[in-house]
């Protein structure tokens, strides 16, 4: 039923479908990469070109094809804000589910323990994180984990706290089943439906994080790609070369977009109480 009222919402199907288009290309990258995203050749012959059959997306002030930084790039971008979403959905939900299962003192300071952790800004613990820490792709993705799981532990436990007083929950106690089973085997797989939700506007916000603090130089170092950094290496070069920050740009918005269209579709398609109608 769920499904067919996601494929029946035509917009978030299409986008699911350019996810799908933009994780293959990532993927293959070094197959569909027609030139090094690194290495710098004739800089005078080659810098400041203009797209053309040659070079798709032009090339950058030091003459390397953009085309090919994009999708080496892409799995940069990707792969941090999957990855990072992954990780921190896992931590939340788990924290989340004992928390709420338990509830009571431990309820209590577990989520006391979220109240702190939420009231400092995101955006400058992820600066004062990385201000702390080498940037790197597996540091942004503990950073950007560590910033996010706090929401989705908050989200779980009130799902939590609806689901331990079902009938199926109340006979898995009545058996003695142990406090992890109860969690792991009846409570998590009962909120995972609306989890999915968050989890996709979750990649959005940390692919758009990740470009953000690339941007203002934070993030992901060149001579390695990122969408973000890419962004940011054409930023003073708009007006003749507006090619460098436009492709990198376009595409980091169509992801977010897309991802976060498909969150709109999932969350219809997860409410019973949504009308059942297809959008064009």
């Amino acid at each position: 039923m769920s499904v067919r009222r996601f494929r029946a919402n035509r917009l978030a199907l299409w986008s699911l479908y350019v996810i799908g288009i933009l994780v293959l290309a990532a993927l293959l990258a070094p197959l569909l990469a027609p030139h090094d995203p690194i290495g710098i050749g004739d800089v005078m012959a080659t810098r400041f070109q203009s797209p053309s059959w040659a070079h798709p997306f032009g090339t950058d002030e030091f003459g390397r094809d953009l085309l090919s930084r994009a999708l080496f790039g892409a799995r940069v971008s990707l792969s941090v804000g999957i990855l990072a979403m992954l990780l921190a959905t896992t931590i939340g939900s788990l924290y989340g589910a004992v928390s709420g299962f338990f509830g009571g003192i431990v309820d209590g300071v577990m989520m006391r323990i979220v109240d702190v952790w939420i009231a400092f800004p995101a955006f400058y613990l992820m600066l004062l994180l990385v201000g702390v820490f080498e940037a790197s792709v597996p540091i942004l993705i503990l950073i950007l984990a560590l910033t996010a799981w706090p929401a989705t532990a908050r989200f779980i436990r009130g799902e939590i706290l609806s689901l331990r007083e079902r009938d199926y929950v109340e006979a898995a106690r009545a058996m003695g089943l142990p406090a992890h089973r109860i969690i792991l085997r009846h409570l998590i797989p009962g909120a995972l439906s609306p989890v999915l939700v968050t989890g996709a506007l979750a990649v959005a916000g940390m692919i758009g994080a990740e470009a953000g603090l690339s941007f203002l130089g934070l993030g992901i170092s060149p001579p390695t790609p990122s969408w973000g950094n890419m962004v940011a290496a054409g930023k003073d070069t708009l007006a003749g070369a507006w090619w460098i920050s436009f492709f990198p740009g376009a595409l980091l918005t169509i992801t977010l977009i897309a991802f976060s269209l498909v969150a709109d579709g999932l969350r219809d398609a997860l409410d019973p109480k949504a009308p059942d109608q297809k959008f064009v």
